[in-house]
């Protein structure tokens, strides 16, 4: 998951994968247009692994304040967690 959530404009999320393949992580608005790659690469597992998003500087579109969610997808592995920004 993220740290802090909710945060502005930036938040740290820590993941680790259970099999060597690549990971992306997307992220998307409440309408889930996409907004942001955050990550697409290829990781080992056994490591921990970090990703920052700096809202105020990485994105597609202006971001506001609002409810967001970011992807991971990796080989079968799905997970979509929703996270809050404050401005």
């Amino acid at each position: 998951s993220n740290y802090p959530n909710p945060f502005n404009p930036i938040t740290t999320i820590n993941y680790s994968v259970k099999n060597a393949g690549n990971v992306k992580i997307d992220i998307y608005n409440i309408a889930g247009q996409h907004i942001y790659t955050l990550v697409d690469e290829y990781h080992s597992p056994g490591n921990l692994y970090q990703a920052t998003w700096n809202s105020s500087t990485q994105s597609k579109a202006v971001i506001s304040s609002g409810v967001y969610f970011y992807r991971m997808i990796s080989g079968d592995f799905r997970k979509e967690v929703k996270m809050t920004i404050v401005k």
